[in-house]
């Protein structure tokens, strides 16, 4: 849990209000398991403009490989999917009881969320990325 601004590849994010931030990569529940498991960096409650809350789950990288850099750039993707993946099903099973620490490690307002409906975005920011390289590495992350 923290409320303070969280530095990851050259960028700043936060501060966020108290409860609605899981720095997951620095949390006792991440230190349990991270032998071989990658994990994103943070997952952010966030109101959508309806008000509603929506889970944000955050990978912060400081440059990505071009396309056209075969296989780093399928392996940059891969890697990208498991660290998204693991820190959504990691913090979901936390959420419903299915870890010890999560009382300690998951803020409470993450626990009171209704999974069931719940948005989820999977957010990858890339520090100095051009808005040209986007869509290619958006089209290979969704398939």
């Amino acid at each position: 849990m923290t409320n303070q601004a969280i530095q990851e590849s050259g960028m700043t994010f936060g501060p966020f209000p108290e409860g609605h931030c899981l720095y997951i990569e620095e949390s006792d529940l991440y230190r349990r398991i991270q032998n071989h498991v990658q994990m994103a960096e943070f997952l952010l409650l966030k109101n959508s403009r309806k008000g509603e809350p929506v889970l944000w789950v955050v990978e912060a990288k400081s440059s990505s490989p071009r396309p056209e850099t075969k296989p780093n750039f399928d392996e940059f993707v891969a890697e990208i999917r498991d660290k998204l993946i693991n820190a959504f099903s990691l913090t979901l099973a936390a959420c419903l009881g299915r870890h010890d620490t999560a009382d300690e490690s998951i803020p409470a307002r993450f626990r009171e969320v209704d999974w069931s409906g719940q948005d989820v975005k999977l957010v990858l920011v890339i520090n100095g990325h051009r808005d040209a390289w986007l869509q290619p590495l958006k089209d290979a992350i969704e398939v």
